[in-house]
């Protein structure tokens, strides 16, 4: 299973939202140098946790501790992995070295390599390389998270108290994996999951009725099933405590109920209840598909993925930004108004779980709990219009670069932004060989000579060319990878526009659509009632000031 796929499945309900959550803690991790955690190492972790394939990292990560409780000082080793703000090797060295340097028997014990940290044990030594880290710490991080810091420090001591020999690391990196082991097998069952989507269901029968259906899965819903399970005390039901999180279930429960319409395979059922006779689906029988429904294409991770990967269409914050959107898929834009309160009071309530897990200053919470700081509906609208100002620029400039490099696909992207322009000019421009035959002179991806046509008005139109010439401007303007001059002679970067332009374009209308579906749905007071709702529910999950 590779990275993608490994990924759909945790996010499309094999995992608990509460190590859902953990993983999310980790990923959004950002102590003011940016993520520490890069996606990359996300990624890498959701495949070892989801194939339970942490046996060999584990006993890496038992020797990296060694490492970081000598370097660590009084503080221990919690300071080498909670201290670097960017979990890279460069950042590791630097901490390693500087720590080093105040422990009197590092040099005995440790050895400063190249590539890494040697443990000198008297049986046999053992390397950590500088490049594999970040991974063990979000590994280690991904634990405490999902775990709590006691559970997994007193299996640390235990090893750190144990003698120094490379031997016994095996045995004390079994108990570690056994202590996660234990957990992920409550959490990573699919009937934990489909549980959640059940009481889901139930609020909804309660709410709605028996007969509800798929249009009762609105931004009403989100917000009443999240105020109402933060606000009622269930604490079984604080597996969805993150509004985000709710957000996501609703947008996977349309998908369920679409795809089971769509399919037919709930016979001609419009709406879900225990009478078949009237036409109603079983509750159960819409669970079920939500085992086995394919989630629909994610614009998102496809950019993330080869041949898009090679070029950088979007930075790591306007992939954040555009995350739950592409998630959402074409439910985005009828839980609007559910995502743009993600984006501004879920913000505010992850840093929250972030402030609380670190511990930080009583006032630091409160101010947060009480919302003195977040960000306004108007404010959130006015980032994602320059959002899709920059997502317009990158498409733009893409189609320059296919343009340039006389890629067919230029044809199609001003097919897709023009659906009545006329092309057909492009045939008087088709080379063929000099003794008359029809035979068309090709290269890899398109036809020799005939894509640089389109910007010529004479021959397609001013229209069009003059889209080819906002093009040519908007390439000149961008200066990320990929877009360079160098970068464009080469087949991968070109390949990456080939791929990428249409997801960009794609994910530029999804976020204009939820945008103003947003705005159309907003009155001049609902911020103000969102924010004593969301301001409540915060303190009735994390306390405060009544």
């Amino acid at each position: 299973m590779d990275g993608i796929s490994t990924e759909r499945a945790l996010l499309a309900g094999s995992i608990s939202p509460a190590l859902e959550a953990a993983f999310r803690t980790v990923a959004d991790a950002d102590l003011g140098g940016g993520p520490k955690y890069a996606p990359t190492v996300m990624r890498a972790l959701s495949r070892t946790v989801a194939a339970r394939a942490y046996g060999k990292p584990m006993l890496e990560l038992c020797h990296l501790l060694r490492v970081a409780d000598a370097v660590g000082g009084r503080h221990g080793w919690p300071a080498l992995f909670f201290g670097v703000q960017v979990a890279r090797g460069p950042a590791f060295r630097a901490l390693i070295q500087e720590g080093g340097r105040h422990c009197d028997a590092f040099d005995q014990d440790f050895r400063l390599e190249s590539n890494g940290v040697t443990i000198a044990y008297p049986d046999a030594p053992f390397t950590v390389s500088y490049g594999r880290m970040g991974f063990l710490a979000a590994l280690l991080e991904l634990m405490v998270t999902a775990l709590g810091y006691r559970a997994v420090d007193a299996e640390i001591r235990a090893w750190l108290d144990a003698p120094f020999e490379a031997q016994r690391a095996a045995t004390h990196a079994n108990a570690l994996s056994r202590l996660f082991y234990d957990h992920l097998r409550e959490h990573l069952s699919t009937a934990q999951s489909l549980r959640v989507f059940a009481r889901l269901i139930a609020f909804l029968e309660a709410s709605r009725g028996s007969g509800f259906g798929i249009d009762d899965l609105d931004d009403r819903a989100v917000m009443d099933y999240w105020y109402g399970t933060v606000t009622a005390g269930d604490d079984e039901a604080t597996e969805l405590r993150g509004f985000r999180m709710v957000t996501e279930r609703v947008g996977m429960l349309r998908t369920a109920l679409q795809a089971a319409f769509e399919r037919h395979a709930i016979d001609t059922a419009r709406s879900v209840g225990p009478d078949r006779e009237a036409g109603e689906a079983d509750p159960g029988t819409v669970l079920a598909l939500l085992e086995v429904h394919d989630e629909e294409a994610d614009e998102l991770r496809a950019l993330q993925s080869e041949p898009a990967a090679a070029v950088k269409f979007l930075t790591r914050r306007e992939v954040g930004e555009l995350d739950l959107i592409a998630r959402l898929g074409s439910h985005a834009g009828v839980l609007a108004v559910s995502v743009l309160r993600a984006a501004t009071f879920g913000a505010v309530q992850s840093r929250l779980s972030q402030a609380l897990r670190r511990h930080a200053p009583q006032a630091e919470v409160t101010g947060l709990i009480d919302l003195r700081e977040c960000e306004s509906y108007d404010q959130r609208l006015g980032q994602w219009r320059g959002l899709e100002g920059r997502l317009e620029r990158m498409a733009l400039a893409a189609l320059a670069v296919l343009v340039e490099a006389d890629r067919a696909e230029a044809a199609l992207e001003v097919l897709a932004r023009l659906p009545a322009a006329d092309l057909s000019g492009l045939r008087d421009r088709l080379p063929s060989e000099a003794d008359g035959s029809n035979v068309i002179a090709l290269r890899p991806g398109g036809v020799v000579g005939m894509v640089a046509a389109l910007a010529d008005p004479k021959v397609v139109g001013p229209e069009v060319a003059g889209l080819i010439g906002d093009a040519r401007k908007a390439l000149r303007g961008v200066g990320r990878s990929g877009f360079g001059p160098e970068d464009r002679r080469s087949a991968t970067a070109v390949n990456g526009m080939a791929a990428g332009a249409p997801l960009v374009r794609r994910l530029l209308v999804r976020l204009q659509h939820v945008r103003t579906a947003a705005e159309g749905r907003l009155s001049d007071d609902t911020f103000a009632q969102d924010t004593v709702r969301f301001r409540t529910g915060f303190r009735a999950l994390y306390g405060g000031t009544a």
